[in-house]
């Protein structure tokens, strides 16, 4: 089969262990918008066509060997410092390009973040 047939990826699924503190955390942290929800997973808006979805896993345990997503922004040292003063846990800034770091969410999931 020679023609592609996927259009785009319609949502990312990160697992968080308690769906109602992860949801507030997200809501707090980054002023997400709930799309829609159900028992066990939560939509929430980032931009339009790009699903980010919390999904309850109660065991779950990440691993941090590498990160699943990159949020992008425009400005990586301005929201570092927001996340900063907002008491989340950050690292360094990497080596390379984009300008990047990482941050983890209250399940431990390490997210990058790049700017643009």
């Amino acid at each position: 089969m020679s023609e592609k047939f996927i259009e785009r990826i319609d949502a990312v699924f990160l697992p968080v262990n308690d769906l109602e503190k992860s949801l507030q955390w997200y809501q707090e942290t980054f002023n997400f918008e709930i799309v829609w929800r159900n028992e066990r997973m939560v939509g929430l808006l980032i931009v339009p066509n790009v699903g980010f979805h919390l999904v309850e896993v109660p065991d779950w345990k990440p691993d941090n060997r590498y990160t699943p997503i990159n949020f992008a922004v425009k400005n990586a040292d301005d929201v570092r410092e927001i996340l900063i003063n907002q008491g989340v846990k950050v690292s360094e800034w990497r080596q390379g390009q984009p300008k990047r770091f990482d941050f983890w969410d209250l399940s431990g999931n390490a997210i990058s973040l790049i700017e643009l």
